[in-house]
């Protein structure tokens, strides 16, 4: 999973943030190896957290150019600050109802 960290999106952060998911699925999906996206917003800070799940780390190797120019255009767009791009791997899921048992 790799987990992007932006800052200051101010307290609208969490409208940004869901618009700049909805706009990025169209790329994301054109990836081989993805899976999904998560965000996470927190007005108090205008901080947003954007977690993308991939089949493989090899899949995150090949996509690593694309996603960041659609990165540095989102965040280029919402006028916010690039903090982290953090690679994790995920050792444990409990989330209900997810279709085809996705992770």
């Amino acid at each position: 999973m790799v987990c992007t960290t932006v800052q200051g999106g101010g307290p609208q952060v969490v409208e940004t943030a869901r618009m700049a998911g909805e706009s990025m699925l169209t790329w994301l999906r054109e990836f081989d190896g993805y899976q999904g996206l998560v965000i996470l917003a927190d007005p108090e800070t205008g901080t947003a957290r954007f977690m993308t799940k991939w089949d493989s780390k090899e899949a995150v190797q090949r996509s690593e150019h694309g996603r960041r120019q659609v990165r540095e255009t989102m965040i280029a767009a919402a006028g916010a600050q690039l903090e982290q791009v953090e690679l994790f791997e995920v050792v444990f899921d409990d989330r209900v109802g997810e279709p085809d048992g996705a992770a």
